[in-house]
């Protein structure tokens, strides 16, 4: 116990995804020399033609009785340049072909001794119980996003400490920082990239396009990008690390990084349309939205601070609200994540030590919240960086020290805010990192994963105090008594959408949990199982007394027997609801 009777979590050791395949072993290597090759050459061939250009521009400058020596010097010096840029592509290719050998080599010694492990990166909770990550590379200190894609499955007993990884579909493009949600129907939607490798190479491109993954089929395909108002035809420029939130109705609301558009996709046409932009506010860029019970959206503005705003979804309107006392804004337009909390109210953390809250029954509606407590005598703030709601109702975030100039520093302290206190829990090992590197996402379980960019290793917070109240868990209503295996079936209930979107980060990464699990745990053999859940009625939060349905796959391969079943809501289960599963005998 710490903290005047404050229970610190613990941090304990999630799988790491090593890699046997000798393939994609090489490739991580071998990826490096190709970059370096491509940008080695790049500048080779871009040296020796400005080069050429420089000598043949200063034949202009020659008088008409000095022309002809101007010339041969001009054909001298092209030749040099020409050797040079010759020179050095060969020496490129010779130091990437090296470069080739030792991947090789080490390869065989990364396999032998289970070296090659995929690094962490954005995370989704997919509807079937799994944890789909992006993979990560480092290149001398940079981070950057791949298209490889894994899948953590939890133990047969429904531990994620237990649980093992596999190899997803690639997707398309490799984007760093992204607007992306996971669907009703379960499918994952990413737009935009502030970094992609559109190009051929990884560049801060604020890239425009979008693609959607199946978890079934396993496969990515692209789809349109938004249009400019008024037109059909002409797509928004940039997309970039853009702000966003899934709607109650199941629409994806996306804001521009460069104008003031604001867009909505309708995911069974995979259309978008055009939405009324916020009045006096040019740009979404940084913004933090927070999706409320009463059908509206909370955001503080970065562009404009230290205004409010409240978008209402039934009119399309972005309504003011009063401005904050005190700025969460800092000098770099950054702001950190913010939560709807189970008392009603939206939290937000600043890039600077302030916080904000939003209140829609209060007066005035937006207001401070209270200071990040100094650590080592440094302030503490979210410049980019995520928090998850645990399932007690407190939020679990990471604070890192800050400067007037806005900065990315580190270490990231760990704290869990209980409403009242700022209260100081144990650190993950792995912390030594700005914020906007981490990410968390809430497991079924309760625990919430805490990955890193460029880090291999993986770590599930776990609170013995965080024990949800009764109020907090889904209530099944109906469900089908008898189950077949390999059937779909339809149960219903109360808050299967949790009280929370529950995850959040900020504009970088939107991997919200609001969407109804199922758990099934055989009574004989205790084995767990996730049964992948579709179209349910709302992607709201904390729909009350409001009767949500929800689609069940029953794998073909689970337990027969009599079962437990469960809904899970952001890592909160229901009640449990006797089922006997039993294949139809013919």
């Amino acid at each position: 116990m710490s903290n005047g009777g404050f229970q610190k979590g613990t941090w304990n050791q999630l799988p790491s995804n090593c890699t046997q395949s000798f393939t994609l072993t090489f490739l991580r290597c071998a990826e490096y020399g190709l970059v370096a090759l491509t940008e080695c050459l790049t500048w080779a061939v871009t040296t020796e033609t400005e080069c050429i250009q420089w000598t043949w521009q200063t034949t202009k400058e020659c008088s008409w009785w000095s022309f002809l020596f101007c010339v041969l010097w001009s054909v001298i010096v092209t030749l040099v340049c020409a050797a040079f840029g010759i020179i050095t592509s060969i020496v490129c290719t010779v130091i990437t072909v090296v470069e080739m050998i030792v991947c090789l080599v080490w390869s065989v010694i990364s396999i032998v001794f289970c070296l090659s492990n995929a690094n962490g990166g954005t995370a989704f909770l997919l509807t079937d119980g799994t944890v789909m990550m992006q993979e990560y590379k480092s290149f001398f200190g940079a981070t950057w996003a791949t298209r490889r894609w894994w899948r953590l499955t939890p133990g047969q007993f429904g531990s994620y400490r237990n649980g093992s990884w596999s190899r997803l579909a690639d997707s398309g493009l490799a984007r760093t920082y992204f607007a992306s949600a996971v669907l009703a129907d379960g499918r994952v939607v990413v737009c935009g990239g502030e970094y992609s490798d559109a190009s051929g190479t990884i560049k801060k491109d604020w890239n425009n396009s979008c693609e959607i993954y199946d978890p079934v089929a396993n496969t990515w395909s692209s789809f349109p990008s938004p249009t400019k108002p008024g037109s059909s035809t002409v797509v928004w420029e940039e997309i970039g690390d853009a702000s966003c939130t899934l709607l109650p109705d199941g629409t994806f609301l996306m804001g521009s990084v460069d104008s003031a558009n604001i867009a909505k996709l309708d995911p069974a046409t995979l259309t978008w349309t055009a939405m009324k932009p916020r009045g006096g506010v040019g740009t979404s860029d940084e913004d933090s939205w927070v999706l409320m019970p009463d059908n509206t959206v909370a955001a503080p503005s970065c562009q404009n601070p230290p205004t409010t705003w409240v978008y209402d979804i039934a009119t399309d309107i972005w309504n003011p609200g009063n401005p904050l006392p005190v700025s969460i804004i800092d000098v770099a337009d950054e702001i950190g994540a913010a939560l709807l909390r189970y008392d009603g109210t939206a939290f937000f953390f600043g890039a600077n030590e302030h916080t904000a809250i939003y209140s829609p029954t209060a007066s005035p509606q937006w207001s401070n919240g209270g200071d990040l407590p100094p650590q080592d005598g440094n302030s503490l703030g979210i410049v980019d960086g995520p928090a998850a709601l645990l399932v007690n109702g407190n939020i679990l975030f990471g604070a890192a020290p800050t400067n007037a100039a806005g900065d990315f520093l580190s270490p990231c302290f760990y704290f869990e805010f209980d409403g009242t206190t700022f209260n100081r829990t144990n650190d993950p090992p792995n912390n030594d990192c700005p914020t906007y590197s981490t990410r968390l996402l809430l497991l079924p379980d309760g625990d919430v994963m805490f990955c890193r960019e460029g880090d291999s290793s993986f770590y599930a917070y776990h609170s013995d105090a965080a024990t949800p109240q009764d109020s907090f868990r889904p209530v099944i209503q109906t469900c089908p008594t008898n189950i077949q295996p390999g059937t779909t079936i339809q149960i219903s209930g109360l808050q299967f959408n949790g009280l929370s979107q529950a995850v959040a980060y900020g504009d970088d990464s939107h991997t919200a949990t609001n969407y109804p699990l199922e758990r099934i745990v055989n009574k004989q053999t205790n084995r767990v199982r996730y049964c992948r859940t579709f179209n349910h009625t709302t992607m709201g939060v904390a729909t009350g007394a409001k009767v949500i349905t929800t689609n069940v796959s029953i794998p073909w391969d689970i337990d027969n027997g009599d079962s437990l079943l469960y809904a899970v809501a952001n890592g909160i289960p229901s009640e449990a609801f006797d089922v006997a599963i039993w294949p139809i005998l013919v």
